[in-house]
């Protein structure tokens, strides 16, 4: 039997929710999660009111900006790990 598509669904044992507000050093503070992790982790970014060019992470922007707390909302319902 051949299958048209499978479908791989990782699941994450620790996801990490970074809130960010026009931080210069987001990238780098990605990068060195990811040097320094071990095992299979999630990075969830969210831009709150901005947009940005990040890789290795998962990215939520609000179009406009929800504070604190609303990113961290935003950013933990977007993630997908076991623990936040």
């Amino acid at each position: 039997m051949v299958l048209d598509k499978i479908i791989i669904k990782i699941i994450y044992m620790l996801s990490i929710v970074i809130p960010s507000y026009l931080d210069k050093d987001l990238q780098k503070t990605i990068d060195n999660l990811r040097q320094k992790a071990k095992g299979e982790i999630e990075i969830v970014a969210v831009l709150d009111g901005y947009d940005d060019t990040i890789t290795g992470a998962n990215v939520v922007c609000n179009e406009k900006r929800l504070g604190m707390r609303g990113a961290i909302n935003r950013g933990v319902a977007a993630s997908h790990g076991e623990y936040i």
